[in-house]
């Protein structure tokens, strides 16, 4: 037992340091090849809202096998960051949290934080 929660706890490390890692390369790549901020936040709502996508596919299928599977909390946070549409649009393809009450009402508040947030920014954009 102490040593499967010492294991969990090295992979809960390992993919935070992973998902650090690839969100700084990605963010300098894009920073690098795209100078202009619109292409760089519509390529990073692309990339977040497919993350979303494959995230809720895959705690779909790790629910169905009795593995570890993704947290809840992660799949708000990525909800919350720009993964809403994604995450809506994964959660009835998949059938998977449609009926827990944070998925319910936390995604479509996620989505409109996500298009102000996008409206927002481009808005701004645009003005400049």
């Amino acid at each position: 037992m102490i040593g499967d929660n010492a294991f969990s706890l090295f992979l809960d490390k390992a993919f935070a340091f992973l998902t650090k890692g690839i969100s700084w390369i990605l963010e300098n790549i894009v920073a690098v090849i795209f100078f202009n901020h619109t292409i760089a936040l519509i390529l990073f709502f692309i990339m977040i809202n497919a993350l979303a996508i494959i995230l809720v596919k895959k705690d779909k299928e790790f629910a169905q096998s009795g593995v570890r599977r993704v947290r809840e909390s992660t799949l708000l946070i990525i909800a919350l960051v720009g993964g809403g549409f994604g995450e809506y649009y994964a959660m009835y393809k998949y059938k998977h949290k449609t009926l827990h009450k944070k998925f319910l009402y936390g995604v479509p508040i996620a989505i409109m934080l996500n298009t102000m947030m996008l409206t927002y920014s481009l808005t701004l954009t645009l003005l400049a």
